[in-house]
């Protein structure tokens, strides 16, 4: 019997379907190249001093009167009348000896350990986000479902090496949100998780279930790096009590943070570049003093998101190219202080679209020409940061996997020039069916997973599928494809019962 045409197409489709998705193994990466340096020598100079000269003269607002008790003790100035701190510099050249360059973190699969630091490279999901989005189900709240879904495609995709918090469940309790995610968390993935730095008690909690999936009591959790946090201030120059917190306790149990000014040029900072960062350096600074006064070597990150607002709307503008321009002198700041550098994958347009394709693609470039040490919202990040796009998180694998293939080293020997090869080639021959070019077809090139090579023709026959639509595909492909990580009955009845417990007395209500 002959087949139609379309059912022709459609098997060749359920084919390729039905093929493993095109991905590099894990591995840490590392980024050989020499960081950028945007700005002199003299003008880091120039940031550091004013930094110095805000905490000393101006200081910060500090909302929790324990913080301000420790900067008091360290010779600190306090205000009580607007609880503000004023830090002098030996404080802060103090705070920068003793905090570490690089560190690894462990989660309960020593397998996906990652070192942050130095030339090293780590990736991170989409984290914080309210709503979600696909191209079946539009947009919508987060769920805890959703959640999950997330946190499946974070375990498939090896090139997203850390989770984030995917999306807001929504529809989980306040009080009993952390507990929940954080069991899906280290259910669903065996990789770095994170926690939200929202009140003490949801803090300890998850270090508790950190604690408990690695197999360790809390004080042998606190020994080794195996979970992290962002830390946003409220610039200008102002620290909130979750915030706050969120640093102490980080610091007490030896976990760390990334150090982020919620900085926006021209809204929370002066309308400069120089202005953005000299506010950025300075709460930076103060964190990261507070940090080491609670706890000396208490691991640190650089935390540049610097931005500039859109005069038209007043949002910020994200993925844009002041935001590139920041992260480069962000790096080249976090390298004065010896610590690691965190950047983000950032893009302010609302769908899947050309644009949110070439600002995560100038966001993650500028990223790693900054030498940044751990992305964050590696894949999944639209709409500046209030959806989480199914569709974009695999688009956004594509662009890391290049990046990843563009970070190999390249070698140039006889070898690989092949002049034996090009001479038995000869003039107006080819080399498709070379044994190098079979062999190096094989395991050397990058096999895109999103894009295409295929000329119209072929482009139709298949389909015709824009880009989103493919990654919707594989989307799909991934969470069927998706397997559990291994995790000891033992230690999974160990979580259960212990969120059990947790909820019944409570969780953790909003303070």
């Amino acid at each position: 019997m002959t087949q139609s045409g379309d059912t022709q197409r459609r098997r060749r489709i359920g084919d390729r379907r039905g093929a493993p998705i095109a991905q590099m193994p894990w591995k840490q990466l590392v980024n050989p190249l020499p960081p950028t340096k945007l700005i002199s020598d003299d003008e880091v100079e120039a940031l550091h001093e004013a930094a110095l000269t805000i905490l000393e003269t101006i200081g910060i607002r500090c909302q929790v009167a324990e913080a301000r008790d420790v900067f008091h003790r360290a010779g600190a100035i306090i205000d009580e009348t607007d609880a503000r701190v004023r830090v002098g510099r030996d404080i802060v050249e103090a705070a920068l000896t003793t905090v570490p360059s690089q560190f690894v973190m462990t989660p309960r699969n020593p397998a996906h350990e990652v070192r942050i630091g130095d030339k090293f490279l780590t990736t991170a999901a989409v984290l914080g986000p309210p709503n979600c989005s696909d191209l079946e189900r539009g947009r919508r709240s987060g769920t805890l479902a959703d959640f999950t879904d997330f946190l499946k495609l974070t375990q498939v995709f090896n090139i997203v090496q850390m989770n984030g918090w995917p999306v807001e469940p929504l529809d989980i309790e306040v009080k009993d949100r952390h507990l929940d995610a954080a069991l899906a968390m280290l259910t669903y993935t065996d990789k770095v998780p994170y926690v939200f730095c929202q009140s003490r008690q949801r803090i300890l909690d998850v270090f508790e279930m950190c604690a408990i999936a690695r197999g360790e009591t809390l004080e042998e959790f606190a020994r080794r790096p195996g979970v992290f946090s962002i830390i946003n201030t409220n610039t200008p120059l102002q620290y909130d009590v979750p915030m706050t917190i969120g640093v102490m306790e980080m610091a007490r149990y030896g976990q760390p943070v990334l150090l982020t000014p919620f900085i926006i040029a021209g809204a929370s900072t002066p309308a400069t570049i120089a202005g953005a960062m000299a506010l950025c350096n300075a709460e930076v600074l103060f964190g990261l003093a507070l940090g080491q006064l609670i706890r000396p070597g208490a691991p640190i990150l650089y935390g540049c998101a610097a931005k500039n607002v859109d005069m038209k709307t007043g949002a910020p503008a994200y993925g844009l190219v002041e935001a590139y321009r920041c992260k480069q002198i962000g790096g080249q700041m976090a390298r004065r202080y010896g610590i690691p550098l965190r950047s983000s994958n950032f893009s302010s347009s609302n769908t899947t679209d050309f644009a949110s394709g070439y600002e995560s693609q100038g966001s993650v470039w500028s990223a790693m020409t900054a030498g940044c040490n751990l992305l964050m919202h590696a894949a999944g990040w639209v709409e500046g940061g209030l959806c989480a796009s199914y569709e974009k998180f695999v688009l956004d694998i594509e662009i890391l996997q290049m990046m990843a293939q563009y970070l190999e080293p390249v070698r140039i020997d006889a070898d690989t020039i092949g002049i034996e090869e090009i001479a038995q080639v000869g003039p107006g021959g080819h080399f498709f069916g070379t044994e190098r070019t079979i062999a190096t077809y094989a395991s050397a090139f990058y096999q895109p997973l999103i894009s295409t090579t295929q000329n119209y023709g072929a482009w139709r026959e298949a389909g015709g599928l824009d880009a989103a639509q493919r990654a919707n595909r594989i989307c799909h492909q991934a969470l069927k494809e998706y397997e559990p990580p291994a995790l000891d009955p033992a230690i999974a009845d160990q979580l259960s019962a212990f969120v059990a417990r947790r909820k019944a007395e409570g969780g953790a209500p909003i303070e």
